[in-house]
């Protein structure tokens, strides 16, 4: 699964927008410099867990929220992966 780290920095921008808030100010909060939130936003950049996790709670946000699609990718392959493990299971006798 291919993680889509333009769409994430959009839905942080569109976050940090609905807040009021810049660029610099998030960046403050979390201690990145504004050029790496800059990065973040556009997706120049692969946005680590941990920084990601500071946006969230900087923006009083989830992090699914900003993940979205990605969640819901990954909900698709594991509901087959389940499918596929309890077939294999249900198919086991004891």
């Amino acid at each position: 699964m291919e993680v889509d780290y333009k769409a994430i920095g959009q839905r942080i921008k569109i976050a940090r927008i609905k807040k009021g808030v810049t660029q610099e100010t998030v960046a403050d909060l979390i201690d990145i410099t504004p050029a790496h939130m800059s990065n973040v936003e556009t997706g120049k950049t692969k946005v680590s867990l941990p920084t990601l996790i500071a946006i969230a709670n900087a923006l009083s946000v989830s992090v699914d929220t900003l993940l979205c699609d990605n969640v819901i990718t990954s909900k698709i392959v594991f509901e087959k992966e389940a499918k596929s493990f309890l077939l294999f299971y249900s198919s086991c006798t004891d």
